[in-house]
């Protein structure tokens, strides 16, 4: 495994880490939450988008392409964010 480099104090830190052993930023790997979030609004949209669009007996297929849609996007958004690593520092000030 390679190591890594911390922005802010330059630093080398071991892929893993939690926290930066120079500067104490946290180390957060892979997608934002934020990104599902919005994958499951997307999800709930399209589901009920299809649920209204089928008929009274049918209306479970909303679930369905709902829970299908997000398990698209949430495999589209690990495939594209996985690999991604965010530094976050504190600055305190006096």
């Amino acid at each position: 495994m390679s190591n890594l480099i911390c922005p802010h104090c330059r630093t080398q830190v071991p892929r893993g880490a939690t926290v930066c052993t120079g500067c104490q930023a946290e180390v957060k790997y892979g997608p934002a939450n934020g990104l599902f979030g919005a994958a499951f609004l997307a999800a709930a949209v399209v589901g009920y988008k299809v649920g209204h669009m089928l008929p009274d007996s049918m209306s479970f297929g909303g679930w369905i392409a709902g829970l299908a849609v997000f398990g698209g996007l949430s495999a589209v958004i690990q495939k594209f964010y996985g690999d991604r690593v965010v530094f976050n520092r504190v600055y305190r000030t006096r």
